[in-house]
């Protein structure tokens, strides 16, 4: 017979909260300030355009691609009706603003060698060359070409002779260094021109062992912005590498954490603070995205298979703690986000200024545990703060202080043997035109090869930023992963899907679906194979590729047979409709081919973010509850993928679901429907609660699947219908209500999947 037959994440809208700025802007904006109006006579740009902003309080200059505003991008309507004037960064004033073509900074030193080609600036697209004295080695890139950004790609050139107790710090481009000793507690101290502002640290000191403390600097331009990638590597980077870090002082080591099988004690190993604002200048539409992107980056921390303890905290004039790190579910990812959901924008609309600095002292009570006892072990650990905000903070003061007294607290810096650098990490995101950038530098961690201060664009490249988070190249290898970023395909989505032909001589071709299991295994139904097919007439494609793969082998569960009821009058007969088809060469993970996730295997255990104790029955009664389960399975249609979202028939639906068996060709006199409708088999399909989508017979093989914390698990085979709801591959919009899909039950033959899996490094429980 053959088969008759999620939700995405966080679309970040608006700006992950166009975050922290952190620093008092040129004029600070009282609460509850009266509507400001100042005349537009006079302000355009020569070359360009100008758009308002909050409601007419300020204006931001826009140019062309490959142009800046100068002097200023942004001009503040100040309480006496004007505009704030056009200034340089030099004090000097202009008459008019203009754009004028981005450049890159040029080096205003080198050390120990010569650069080429010597010009005043340096364009676009322009290239420099970097070589060493003879006697000194160079570091890092020998050729540097200025991108549209107006940074230098490739790394700081240093010529190094190794004489120095710490190698020499080297002077990025656009810098001036003072300082040439390189022992033991020296120092070197940077500028940048007055044009430019510092990002980084301006001071570095040679620590023991021979590193540089603080970050490499940087000069940024008022048209300077991170790209999407760029922010989410950095980010994504820096916290690995924390939870790294957590790992191996729980003691583990830091190579495990490809497989994600941390859990950190109870007591907590990782506290990670999220500071929502919430004030006036936000904007309700662009609160609630960053509701939904806090959840979705929560979802990224869980995924990891560590589970650290969260607090959170809104803020406007007053700040609002809505979860402290000693709650007792602070570690509980999916309470969190409950947690999330229920914050409102109204929560300050009665004072809705912005104090940063009262946010920030919450944080700090909540790390000093005030009049509770703290856990042991607590000295080890670690916090992580992710500050958001629109950074336009008018009252309460400068928030860097607090951010001092929290490494006071942690006896962070002190100790020059001990520093504890890697117990903080503050991270702070500006978006948009009116970010203070020297005000949020100062807030930020500076790390040596981390950065964790970051400027972007606007909304559309933050949305960039967290769907490549969301998706980073060490966890390719975990299943039931996927993308689902608007830039996404069908593969990115759907990473698994494996589609599956087989030529017949004189018959043509068969086509099913199947999913990806392992890196040589896909796993479908019995039926799309006969005993006559050869291996070399089976080709797969996976992953979008247009070419087709090898197989080796074909297993079909040893208990299927379609003939094995014929004696009795059931022409066709579909129990442990079942089977693995092996590859010959060993797949390769990508963002577009990912394993899914098979019930009762460690991977499994993880996504569900269950104890590494947990049984298979528990996975049992996670995914497969007495009731009716919402699940889905994907279907090719106008060589386009989609989703189709049915319900497991599990609970009291189940017995009239599968007696709609006896509608299907064939079944009509078959008195005892168990006889065709054994144990092994999900039911799904009709139209209660709602009407099910059915499946078309070119979806044979294909995964039903659960979508759970975020992460995609296979409950089973789509093996036969009751109904032919398609014709050519279009659906019928009016079916029947006893049209019913039966899948294979996961469950029901894991024996024989972890039989034949068993040299696949699953983790069968």
């Amino acid at each position: 017979m053959g088969s008759t037959p999620g939700p995405r994440l966080c679309h970040l809208v608006p700006l992950f909260l166009r975050l922290l700025a952190g620093g008092v802007v040129t004029t600070p904006l009282p609460e509850h300030q009266p509507q400001r109006s100042c005349s537009l006579e006079g302000v355009e740009i020569k070359g360009g355009s100008f758009q308002l902003l909050r409601g007419g309080e300020a204006l931001e200059y826009i140019c062309p691609s490959g142009f800046y505003p100068y002097p200023v991008q942004t001009r503040i309507c100040r309480s006496t009706g004007s505009w704030s004037p056009l200034r340089t960064q030099d004090q000097r004033m202009v008459a008019k603003a203009e754009c004028r073509a981005i450049r890159c900074p040029r080096p205003q030193d080198f050390e120990n060698g010569e650069f080429q080609p010597r010009s005043p600036y340096y364009n676009v697209n322009d290239e420099i060359s970097f070589h060493c004295y003879d006697g000194y080695t160079l570091r890092g890139s020998a050729n540097r070409t200025c991108q549209s950004n107006g940074r230098w790609d490739g790394q700081t050139a240093v010529c190094d002779d190794g004489a120095g107790y710490c190698p020499n710090p080297g002077i990025p481009i656009g810098m001036r260094k003072v300082g040439i000793q390189y022992r033991l507690e020296d120092t070197v101290t940077y500028h940048c021109s007055q044009s430019f502002t510092l990002r980084g640290s301006q001071q570095r000191t040679c620590q023991e062992g021979g590193s540089w403390s603080g970050t490499e600097p940087s000069c940024q331009g008022s048209f300077m912005y991170d790209t999407p990638q760029e922010v989410a590597e950095a980010f994504l980077s820096s916290l690995t590498e924390t939870l790294e870090g957590v790992d191996a002082e729980d003691g583990h080591s830091p190579g495990e954490l490809q497989k994600r099988k941390i859990v950190l004690d109870p007591a907590g190993s990782l506290n990670i603070y999220l500071v929502l604002d919430g004030s006036e200048s936000i904007g309700k539409s662009n609160f609630t995205g960053a509701k939904k992107c806090l959840a979705n980056l929560i979802e990224k921390v869980a995924s990891y298979g560590v589970k650290p303890r969260y607090g959170l905290v809104t803020y406007a004039t007053n700040p609002n703690v809505l979860v402290r790190v000693s709650d007792a579910k602070s570690s509980d990812a999916d309470w969190i986000i409950q947690q999330l959901d229920k914050i409102s924008y109204d929560d300050h609309k009665l004072k809705a200024g912005t104090n940063t600095k009262r946010a920030l002292i919450e944080v700090y009570n909540m790390m000093s545990w005030p009049g509770e006892t703290p856990p042991e072990g607590w000295n080890r650990t670690r916090h992580v703060i992710i500050l958001m905000t629109d950074g336009l903070h008018n009252m309460g003061g400068d928030p860097v202080p607090v951010i001092d007294q929290i490494r006071d607290l942690l006896d962070i810096g002190r100790n020059r043997k001990n520093p504890r650098e890697d117990y903080l990490d503050v991270y702070v995101f500006g978006v948009g035109p009116l970010v203070e950038a020297a005000n949020i530098n100062a807030l930020a961690s500076k790390k040596d090869n981390e950065q964790h201060v970051f400027r972007v664009k606007d909304m559309e490249n933050l949305e960039d930023v967290f769907y490549q988070m969301i998706d980073e190249t060490k966890s390719l290898g975990l299943c039931g992963m996927v993308w689902e970023h608007r830039k996404g395909t069908d593969y990115h989505k759907q990473p698994w899907h494996a589609k599956i032909s087989i030529t017949r001589p004189q018959k043509g071709h068969e086509t099913c679906m199947g999913a990806v299991v392992s890196e040589y295994f896909v796993l479908t139904a019995a039926h799309c194979f006969t005993v006559d097919d050869l291996a070399h007439s089976i080709k797969i494609s996976i992953g979008g590729e247009r070419r087709d793969l090898e197989v080796e082998e074909v297993l079909v569960h040893p208990k299927y047979n379609i003939n094995g009821k014929k004696a009795e009058g059931i022409p066709e007969f579909y129990d442990y409709d079942v089977a693995l088809v092996k590859l010959k060469t060993k797949l390769t993970y990508s963002q577009t081919l990912r394993p899914i996730c098979l019930p009762c295997t460690e991977g499994a255990t993880r996504a569900l973010r269950l104890p590494q104790s947990a049984t298979c029955q528990q996975h049992r009664q996670e995914l497969l509850p007495a009731r009716d389960v919402k699940a889905l399975f994907v279907s090719e249609e106008e060589r386009k993928l989609t989703r189709k979202e049915v319900y497991i028939k599990n609970g009291d639906k189940k017995a009239s679901c599968e007696r709609d068996a006896q509608y299907a060709p064939g079944y009509s006199k078959v008195k005892d429907i168990s006889e065709v409708v054994t144990p092994r088999f999900l039911c799904t399909g009709g139209s209660d609660p709602y009407a099910d989508p059915n499946t078309c017979r070119g979806d044979s093989g294909g995964p039903l699947i659960i979508h759970k914390r975020s992460r995609f698990i296979q409950v089973g085979v789509i093996s036969w219908g009751v109904v032919d709801v398609c014709k050519g591959q279009r659906r019928y919009k009016q079916v029947p209500a006893h049209a019913r899909d039966f899948h294979i039950n996961l469950f029901q033959v894991l024996p024989w999947l972890k039989s034949k899996l068993k040299d696949e490094d699953l983790g069968f429980l």
